[in-house]
């Protein structure tokens, strides 16, 4: 058993077709055939059922075991190929949501800067859901970011940086500059500035609307979280965003969602438990385990 006949497995299984397969490692339908075939022989197992080639690939038990089994061992390996190629790197790939960009990234990087290790942080931007695909994928080291529920997967170390509500800002001058709570159902008339879809507060916009039985008027998608609160400082529309990236806000009036509703933004740092890191990472890596906002 090798680890491409396993890959030629497992992305069988996912493409449900022997050609399609073979298309995307660039290899004939007869290589896909003998990978499966070898993996048959190595288990005493058909693995894969299909009636004909036009008919739809079913995994007997063994089967369905080696695919779930397969995918861990790939991602292993992938890691280890990762780690050992650059064990001497002196890098820290961290990607951050903009939110958790926005309220820790300086921070972060004074820890850094303290410790004389700024030259080993490699950052990038990412939506949250982005930044954790990246580090499940193994592209970056550390994610930190922003959901609507906190991650507690047993794959990854996880540290809780802060929990924050999410409420609705109008600006002053606003026909509802004097409520302070209101029901997700009195927001179906108004008008709405967001982030695109895929980021959280976006997110959290759109399950507040399943709440109160509308689909949010979304008159304009911003580019940064700025932008949506200087818009709405100008009447353009209100908002929901997360309650700490208004500390230093003027302009705005909060209005919180009543009890039973309310949404929260869970913040976290959180690494793969099968990251190892070298020499020149392992001080980083005990910063960010220790880091409080």
């Amino acid at each position: 058993m090798n680890e491409k006949d396993l890959l030629y497995f497992c992305k069988l299984v996912e493409t449900g077709n022997y050609t399609a397969t073979a298309a995307l490692f660039d290899v004939t339908q007869p290589t896909i055939s003998m990978a499966i075939k070898r993996l048959s022989e190595k288990f005493d197992d058909p693995l894969i059922l299909q009636k004909n080639r036009k008919s739809k690939i079913i995994l007997t038990a063994a089967g369905e075991m080696l695919y779930e089994k397969a995918q861990i061992l790939l991602q292993d390996m992938s890691d280890i190929n990762y780690d050992v190629r650059h064990a001497s790197d002196k890098k820290l790939r961290l990607a951050f949501s903009g939110e958790a960009g926005n309220s820790y990234i300086a921070d972060i990087i004074l820890k850094f800067y303290q410790a004389g290790l700024t030259d080993l942080i490699d950052t990038n931007i990412e939506r949250s859901s982005n930044a954790f695909a990246e580090l499940k994928n193994g592209n970056v080291d550390v994610a930190i970011y922003s959901w609507m529920v906190p991650i507690n997967d047993p794959e990854y170390f996880v540290h809780n940086l802060n929990k924050t509500e999410l409420v609705l800002i109008t600006s002053e001058t606003d026909q509802w500059k004097d409520v302070h709570q209101i029901s997700a159902a009195n927001l179906k008339n108004r008008k709405f500035v967001a982030r695109s879809r895929g980021f959280l507060t976006r997110e959290c916009l759109e399950e507040v609307g399943k709440l109160g039985n509308f689909i949010p008027n979304v008159i304009y998608t911003a580019q940064t979280m700025q932008t949506v609160i200087d818009l709405v400082k100008r009447n353009v529309g209100i908002a929901l965003v997360m309650e700490s990236r208004l500390k230093e806000q003027n302009g705005v009036h909060v209005i919180r969602l009543k009890s039973g509703q309310k949404l929260y933004a869970y913040m976290q740092i959180a690494m793969r438990k099968s990251f190892v890191p070298n020499k020149y990472q392992k001080k980083g890596i005990d910063i960010l385990r220790h880091f409080e906002s």
